[in-house]
């Protein structure tokens, strides 16, 4: 029995020491809000003394035990939070996390430090009304300490500019919460503040995946110091405060950090094509579902300065779509570059008339090779207003093109580039911040060809341009029949509109018959005469292009359009069907690489029954024996009906840097097929381009 008595004895002395001391909330009421004693101050840079015998309650949502808070603990209740100046140390041994607290605001006062109001005492040793920390022998003659581990619930935001920076906001000094935060990949190396003390306190700017940021700030005192920043990307609980109108982050310790997971840009993600991209917009802001991206190729120059430094322009490729990239920051990539931008979580919408998604850190968009081209689509101005909304970001090019406008004859502002369809705005960027051309004059009379990526300005359309290298002024097309070859000269690209075939074929370009893969054939005869769409007999003519025209044109309208396509009519005469083909000889390719083909492939009929198959092949040196077929994309075949179609050809690095002769071919190796006519076949603005 003596035994039983022990233990119980030992059991219920056990229960009472392991038992925290329990605090009350006192019967204290609660005559005032925080937002009431927060109103109490309407004007910031003043301080107001409090006369009436009120008290106002709250739990402390953070204390200085890290030391991340010195002199100070915040207090929140249901309409907001503030800041209270206690002249003590260990402050969190009576008024820790979690704790309700009573305060009698009598004969203390509210102040305000950069925006942000503060409770404290008065500070008597001045001519004006100041405000310093409450004395330590003063702490209970105003608080009073109510009961432990209340449960202060951060509240959850999901847009920065929810955090208002006014006087009387009601968020600031109280506990909140963001998600999928990160530190900059630059900064994940180093220490959340100074240990060493030459800074007091060290600010980081931390950002979402959608781009949007904050400071954190850090006490070089705190206990935390000189611990490593996470270097993954999570949720952040921490005090909302702001310092002259800038946003600030305090965390009670690094567990208000949860930086655990992938950071921004990383993890699995799922290529989308741009044009399914811009299928999302719809009328409205669109948010882009996580785990996407997009690549593409930079069709814009920042060297140039003729598009913002924040902005990207983007296209997936030859004839594909294109987008505006707005970065967080200025990039630092160059026209030309291949890249892979991360796009989860991005706002897709409209700025000023363009489609564009924004913001993208510059940490979410990779570079994966560098010399890249983009081959620009020819088109007239009319096709250009009609099928904007599909070209938009792309690169286009004008031929044959009158520029006018512009600011005393240069480029700079919006300048009237006209076709023989209507007119396009040639847009750039003036002023100090303006294109490095901008006050280049622009060329006058009839200019080759004019190119760039297509944009808007509200309900304008309008192209603008890379460099002065978009402008081309000569076409070497004008004949003479001279035998020597194609000089692409230094800047890409090289182009042969074919509207001075009318006094002959240009250098380097000839006609042959009997073509086959082994054997460019027999030398044809050209005629340089006007031709006609509807003349049946067999040869290579001077005719109208059908760029602007229609299959209906009567012959004197073709007579008169200054637009050239150089063209065979095939019949069954010997070598025509097949092995009619138009050859172009090229000098060589030194110090040029990546060639590029663009041309115009044009059936010149109404209706015939026949349609021909063309194939583009390449050969090198003089008097080649063998061809190589290079892949086109594009319609590949011509009639039975009127059309255009534009074939580009990238010959990748197989014209790299060749010091012999290149021959290109497009040609016909096999015969026509169906019954009836042969068809009339016509090549326009052959384009080579390279870097």
């Amino acid at each position: 029995m003596a035994v039983f008595f022990t233990t119980v004895i030992i059991s219920a002395c056990n229960k009472k020491f392991d038992e925290p001391d329990v605090f009350p909330d006192p019967n204290i009421p609660v005559t005032m809000t925080i937002k009431e004693l927060k109103a109490l101050l309407p004007t910031a840079g003043t301080v107001r003394a409090i006369n009436d015998d009120k008290v106002i309650s709250g739990i402390v949502a953070a204390d200085d035990r890290s030391g991340n808070f010195f002199k100070t603990i915040s207090i929140q209740d249901a309409t907001g939070g503030i800041s209270v100046r206690l002249d003590g140390n260990n402050l969190f041994n009576n008024y820790p996390v979690g704790r309700r607290i009573y305060i009698k605001v009598k004969n203390l006062c509210v102040g305000e430090y950069g925006g942000m109001i503060q409770l404290g005492s008065i500070n008597n040793t001045t001519t004006t009304i100041t405000q310093t920390p409450i004395p330590q022998n003063l702490f209970d003659q105003y608080i009073i300490k109510g009961s432990l581990g209340n449960t202060v619930t951060p509240r959850v935001f999901t847009s920065i500019s929810q955090l208002v920076t006014t006087l009387q906001d009601t968020i600031q000094n109280t506990l909140i919460q963001l998600n999928d935060f990160e530190f900059s990949a630059s900064d994940t190396s180093k220490t959340f503040a100074d240990p060493t003390l030459a800074a007091s306190a060290v600010n980081y700017t931390i950002r979402n995946c959608a781009g949007n940021s904050i400071v954190l700030r850090t006490s070089s005192y705190s206990n935390f110091a000189a611990m490593k920043v996470p270097k993954g990307n999570g949720s952040v609980t921490a005090i909302y405060t702001f310092f002259n109108g800038t946003r600030q982050l305090l965390i009670r310790d690094t567990t208000d950090l949860k930086f655990t997971g992938a950071r921004c840009g990383q993890g699995p993600t799922t290529l989308m094509n741009t044009a399914d991209v811009r299928a999302l917009y719809t009328g409205a802001p669109v948010s882009i579902p996580a785990g996407r991206r997009i690549t593409g190729i930079v069709i814009s120059d920042r060297a140039n300065l003729n598009t913002v430094s924040q902005n990207l322009i983007v296209q997936q490729g030859n004839g594909l779509a294109g987008i505006i990239v707005r970065c967080d920051a200025a990039h630092s990539l160059d026209l030309g570059d291949s890249i892979d931008v991360n796009i989860s979580g991005s706002t897709l919408d409209v700025f000023s008339g363009a489609l564009q998604v924004s913001t993208i850190p510059t940490g979410f968009i990779t570079r994966i090779s560098t010399g890249k081209t983009i081959t620009p689509r020819v088109a007239t101005a009319a096709q250009i207003n009609t099928n904007i909304n599909a070209w938009e970001s792309t690169l286009v090019s004008l031929s044959n093109v009158a520029i006018s406008g512009g600011t005393g004859g240069t480029w700079a502002g919006s300048a009237n580039l006209t076709d023989a369809t209507g007119s396009v705005v040639a847009f750039t960027r003036s002023g100090t911040s303006g294109a490095i051309f901008q006050l280049t004059p622009y060329p006058t009379g009839n200019v080759t060809f004019v190119q760039g990526y297509l944009g808007r300005f509200n309900t304008t359309n309008q192209l603008s341009l890379r460099n002065l290298s978009d402008v081309g002024t000569s076409t070497g097309g004008g004949g003479g029949g001279s035998t020597g070859g194609i000089s692409l000269g230094t800047t890409s690209p090289f182009l042969l509109n074919f509207n001075a075939i009318g006094t002959g074929l240009p250098s380097g370009v000839k006609v042959y018959t009997g073509g086959t893969a082994t054997a460019l054939g027999n030398a044809g005869t050209y005629t340089s005469a006007l031709g006609s769409w509807s003349n049946f007999s067999a040869g290579f003519k001077n005719l109208a292009s059908a760029t602007g025209l229609t299959s209906t044109a009567d012959q004197a309208t073709q007579d008169a359009a200054t637009n050239r396509a150089l063209a065979v009519r095939q019949t069954s005469s010997a070598g025509y069907d097949p092995g009619a083909s138009f050859v172009f000889e090229i000098d060589n390719t030194t110090g040029k690489t990546n060639l590029q083909l663009q041309f115009l492939l044009q059936s010149l009929d109404a209706s015939v029954g026949r349609t021909t198959t063309w194939t583009v092949d390449y050969a090198l040196g003089d008097n080649p024996t063998s061809f190589t077929a290079a892949t086109a994309t594009g319609t590949m075949t011509t009639s039975p009906t009127f059309g255009s179609n534009t074939i580009n050809v990238n010959f990748g690095s197989a014209l790299d840097n060749k010091s012999q002769k290149v021959t290109i071919r497009i040609v016909t190796l096999s015969g026509t097929t169906g019954g009836g006519n042969r068809p009339t076949t016509a090549i326009d603005d052959f384009r080579v381009s390279w870097n």
